[in-house]
């Protein structure tokens, strides 16, 4: 259950991901049409805590099974970021790490050090795009749920439904973090889990936080089996996207090349 349970949400995290990605360069495309107001995005550090709870004591309790989700995310006011999640059980114990980074004009990648690849997750539109961030309060979304106050910053909620079952998200949007999700809350009939902030820091964090990327090979079957999963979900239109997306990056890598 706790398997099927991660499956929902991570591939829920994967459409947002991918119609925010495609979003950004939309509404850029369409700023002076529109009349969109935009502003100069800005660079924040937020270490977040998702604590998970199973209704079965003995999910709980199987190794593999996290207490706990540390999140460490670097975003730069130029849109280049990079995200840590470390997995935890109740005593300290670590039982994995994933760390992803967004580079602009180059993509989201994850880091397989077991393997030594990086895995594809999307495309990332250039520096002009991703460096300008909408001015938004979420209320034009059909989504929207209520407005509410994390740790000092406005928010905005948003409310999806993740299966038939009675599975569900809410994110916690700040506006004047860029949009970013600072809280959220999961259902399934199985478990939940809350995600709070523990720091919020302002400003472009320090280059040593991204260091130098291995040099690894690039994998896309990860994506490919993430476009399937959306495909056969019935997200037809973002499944779609992500095919163009990955047609777009393989050209590119030729042309490097």
């Amino acid at each position: 259950m706790k398997f099927e349970f991660s499956k929902k949400f991570k591939l829920l995290s994967v459409v947002l991901l991918v119609v925010g990605v495609v979003s950004v360069a939309f509404a850029y495309s369409f700023q002076r049409a529109n009349g969109v107001k935009f502003r100069h995005a800005k660079g924040f550090t937020i270490v977040t805590k998702e604590t998970v709870t199973m209704n079965d004591p003995r999910m709980q309790a199987e190794p593999g099974q996290a207490d706990y989700v540390i999140t460490a995310r670097y975003q730069k006011s130029d849109g280049t970021w990079k995200e840590v999640r470390t997995a935890y059980k109740s005593n300290g114990k670590v039982l994995r790490e994933h760390i992803q980074f967004g580079i602009p004009s180059q993509g989201v990648f994850e880091i397989d050090k077991d393997h030594g690849v990086l895995h594809f997750i999307s495309q990332m539109p250039p520096k002009e795009e991703t460096s300008i961030v909408p001015i938004n309060d979420g209320h034009d979304n059909k989504r929207f749920s209520r407005d509410d106050i994390v740790q000092g910053f406005k928010t905005y909620v948003l409310h999806y439904v993740v299966a038939n079952d009675g599975s569900y998200e809410d994110e916690y949007y700040a506006p004047d973090l860029d949009g970013y999700p600072i809280k959220s809350f999961k259902f399934a009939p199985y478990g939940s889990s809350v995600t709070e902030p523990l720091q919020i820091t302002l400003g472009d964090p320090d280059e040593s936080v991204f260091g130098s990327l291995p040099n690894f090979l690039v994998d896309y079957d990860r994506f490919e089996k993430k476009i399937q999963a959306i495909e056969d979900d019935g997200h037809h239109e973002t499944a779609e996207a992500m095919r163009r997306q990955l047609e777009q990056q393989r050209a590119k890598k030729i042309r490097e090349q």
